[in-house]
């Protein structure tokens, strides 16, 4: 596969063409549309961005709208294709959405994302919801910025909303089913029954099937990204009386991929080591590699693989149930929304990335199997129960009150394990006493379970100064109440322990002074904050919106559940926001949108390693540290003649730590890079320096500073029907993923072009539609996770007889979707 890097003329040619559209201001507002081309204006965009309908032009916030018309004209299918038509937005590999630079970068229960998620109305904790296709989904909306007053909850960064196509008043429905390479293919329908005036159902389901992966195994498992999924839905629309309305929707999602759940295609980039026996610090294993003499193919191609476990990404029990109740009470509507979710998501496979299964001999007494697995099992069920009262009416002042709250289960085991290496079923302890037995094989079993808890109030109002001005204020209370438990066993085989061919539970010898409860901690905590907005308009005209606004964000403290960390626990970030924006119209054919930001971030929340107390080694923490991001975001739409629309988005965003001291890279433990920044001492561990770093002037990670997306399509009209023809090009810039300069956590831009076309019959009965997606089959990567380090010596394989040289980093990158191409019909009735 190649790899293409868009040359700076033509981001600066994308830059270039927004600000003539502004300068094009005065030409534009003299040239009143004439009769004949009323066809051409742009449509209004309907949204709910402040929990009511608004114009999306008369929002006061930074707003990213795609309809399911917009997501089938322009190949929007999935989260990363969101990513790419969004300023400031970044989904890594690893599951994890921010905005801005605001966003979470562990994995580990007990913390928070930073950009919350909301499917009609209902705050939802699993990105599945995000991946409904648009036959289900009739607008998503992606607020970037602090949404602290409306939304709250791990909104510090943004919000995104979903809103679902309800039940139609008419009896019909829809059928779509698709064909693509890779042996993939989709089909998935919905029906609308009314039974009355004010009664309506809807029902639709979704199956989506793809046999062959995106990453193939030379090896004897599986390949990497297989899917399987499928989606059901229920919904009932009820009108009781002229003042009520009642929603109430209930799916199921069932997912059975060989990636993690996320479209996560991830894979070894890096050799194989092969020059240390054993290995990570703390010689928590043996390294699989050793004497391994063939290649890892990720090296030449990362869409290749060779292993010898299966790998998987389940989701199971994916229910959603959720209930809006609307009450008009004539001054105001009184709105409930509540809604309950739970699944089990489970992950794993391949753990020491080779199809080796010929023990290792010559090194322990007994031969080491380097057949080794991951397994990650997660359990999460969760509730939540808003009340607000939103005014209604013409009047200067608008206002919304509100109630929140919201309630948490999570369970989450990790298990690292050699099933093949018979002595890990009984280990013994440091004492030589037997330890407590392991059918399992684990080296490694993580365990943690958590409850939360929330609850808020909120308000916010706007008053009409006069024709031209507004001012907008709000504040949100907020109280987060925590508490968990963890669990870590930790089984190590060494060459200088008990003859080299035990293996021996370090747990019960983790703390003597406390037997029995060495390796088990409870924790909790609580946080509160206050939130909140304000914000001046400022509308000259009818087409004119311009705002400045200040928000203050929040996400509560959490703990580092699973890892025994000696700090575990982080406290609550903030955020204060300042941000102007303009919104603009000229002639109803060309729409302009601009916001300028600086957030300046307290108490980022990072899972990142320290010295220990002694200066002896290095420790998993959850620690905080401070910084500022500020960027531009510019989206247009410019349709100059009827037929041909052409939209394009471009963000700047720069990001920075400002304090935050000591910590060691794991891609870089002996700060070797010209971009490190050594302080804070040194430690050694298995006979490697860790040097320890400042991140003072680091990126904050996932934040890319310049991103651009444009599409362009034309429809040709035909007495039979309409022919569309898209095209769709993004750009992305260099990523850092870890909030140090090592080039090891950096990887590289990447551009992809899509390429669509759809036919319509007269009577838009019938789609057919035609697609290539990355054309030019280009490589761009999503994430860059490092393993601990590798250390190199000059007399391998034994590392007691040499010295220490330099170090090496195992690193796994997040791909994205090669080129993939395919048809897809479309039947309504």
């Amino acid at each position: 596969m190649s790899q293409s890097i868009a040359p700076r003329g033509v981001l600066a040619a994308g830059v270039s063409a927004l600000a003539l559209a502004a300068l094009a201001q005065p030409a534009l507002a003299q040239d009143a549309a004439p009769p004949a081309a009323q066809g051409a204006l742009l449509e209004e965009l309907v949204i709910t961005a402040e929990k009511r309908e608004q114009s999306l032009q008369d929002v006061p916030v930074a707003v990213s709208a795609f309809t399911s018309e917009k997501r089938d004209v322009a190949g929007i299918t999935g989260i990363q294709d969101f990513v790419n038509f969004t300023p400031g937005m970044n989904y890594s590999g690893t599951d994890r959405v921010s905005l801005r630079g605001a966003g979470r970068n562990t994995f580990y229960i007990g913390n928070d994302p930073g950009v919350a998620s909301y499917s009609d109305g209902f705050y939802s904790a699993s990105s599945s919801e995000l991946f409904k296709t648009p036959l289900f989904i009739e607008r998503t909306e992606i607020l970037r910025g602090p949404q602290g007053t409306l939304y709250g909850r791990n909104a510090i960064g943004g919000a995104i909303n979903q809103v679902s196509k309800r039940p139609s008043q008419d009896f019909g429905g829809e059928i779509r089913a698709g064909y693509g390479n890779y042996d993939r293919y989709r089909i998935e329908g919905v029906v609308s029954l009314p039974v009355a005036d004010n009664l309506r159902f809807k029902i639709g389901a979704s199956h989506e099937d793809q046999s062959k992966g995106f990453i193939k195994n030379i090896g004897p498992a599986n390949d990497g990204a297989t899917i399987k999924r499928s989606y059901y839905e229920a919904q009932m629309e009820y009108e009781p009386t002229d003042r009520l309305e009642i929603y109430v929707r209930y799916n199921r999602s069932v997912w059975d991929d060989t990636t993690g759940v996320g479209d996560r295609l991830a894979n070894l980039t890096t050799p194989y080591d092969t020059t240390r026996v054993f290995g990570p610090i703390g010689q928590l294993q043996v390294n699989p590699q050793f004497g391994y003499a063939t290649p890892n193919p990720g090296v030449a191609d990362p869409y290749v693989m060779n292993t010898n476990t299966d790998g998987y990404g389940q989701l199971r029990g994916n229910h959603v149930a959720t209930t809006t109740i609307t009450y008009d009470l004539g001054f105001a509507d009184l709105k409930y929304i509540g809604g309950f979710q739970k699944y089990n998501y489970q992950t794993g496979g391949d753990y020491d990335n080779t199809s080796r299964t010929a023990p290792i001999t010559g090194i322990l007494a007994v031969p080491y199997f380097p057949t080794q697995t991951t397994d990650f099992d997660e359990h999460k069920w969760y509730y939540s129960n808003e009340v607000n009262l939103t005014s209604n009416g013409d009047g200067p002042f608008r206002w919304i009150l509100g109630a929140y709250q919201y309630h948490e289960k999570y369970r989450q085991r990790v298990q690292l394990a050699n099933p093949n290496q018979a002595q890990l079923a009984q280990p013994f302890t440091l004492a030589g006493t037997l330890a407590a037995p392991n059918p399992n094989r684990n080296f490694v079993d993580s365990q943690a379970a958590l409850k939360s808890k929330a609850w808020a109030v909120f308000g916010q109002g706007t008053y009409e100064i006069n024709d031209q001005f507004a001012v907008t204020a709000g504040l949100r209370y907020t109280k987060d109440k925590k508490s968990g438990n963890e669990f870590q066993r930790l089984v190590i085989q060494s060459p200088t322990i008990l003859g080299g061919a035990v293996a021996v539970d370090v747990s019960s010898d983790m703390d003597p002074t406390t037997p029995g409860v060495q390796n088990y901690r409870t924790l909790s905590d609580s946080w509160d904050a206050v939130t909140g907005v304000l914000n001046l308009d400022w509308t000259p005209d009818a087409d004119t919106l311009g705002y400045a606004k200040y928000s203050r964000g929040y996400k509560s403290g959490g703990f580092l559940l699973g890892t025994l960390a000696p700090d575990p626990e982080a406290d609550q970030e903030q955020v204060d926001a300042f941000e102007v924006g303009l919104k603009k119209t000229f002639a109803g054919r060309l729409q302009v949108n601009a916001a300028a930001f600086y957030n300046d971030y307290k108490d980022l929340q990072l899972n990142l390693s320290q010295l220990n107390a002694a200066g002896t080694s290095a420790s998993n923490n959850f620690v905080n540290v401070d910084a500022e991001a500020y960027g531009l975001e510019l989206e247009a739409i410019w349709r100059p003649i009827e037929n041909l629309d052409l939209s394009a988005s471009y963000g700047y965003l720069h990001t920075e730590i400002t304090s935050g001291c000591c910590f060691y890279d794991p891609a870089d433990p002996g700060a070797l890079d010209p971009r490190a920044t050594p302080a804070g001492g040194t430690a050694n561990s298995n006979g490697a320096p860790l040097v320890f770093q400042t991140l003072e002037g680091s990126r904050i990670y996932q934040s890319p500073k310049h991103k651009f997306a444009g599409n362009a399509n034309y429809t040709f009209d035909f007495d039979a029907g309409s022919l569309i023809v898209s095209a769709t090009y993004t750009w992305t810039d260099k990523t850092y993923y870890q909030p140090f300069k090592s080039e090891a956590n950096r990887v590289k831009a990447y551009d992809v072009t899509d390429l669509r076309v759809l036919w319509n019959d007269i009577d838009d009965r019938y789609t057919v539609i035609g697609f290539v997606k990355n054309v030019f089959d280009n490589t761009g990567f999503t994430s860059n996770g490092s393993t601990t380090p590798t250390a190199i010596y000059d007399s391998p394989p034994n590392p007691q007889a040499g010295l220490l040289t330099q170090t090496r980093t195992a690193i796994t990158r997040g791909l994205i979707q090669p080129r993939t191409y395919g048809v897809e019909l479309q039947y309504r009735f």
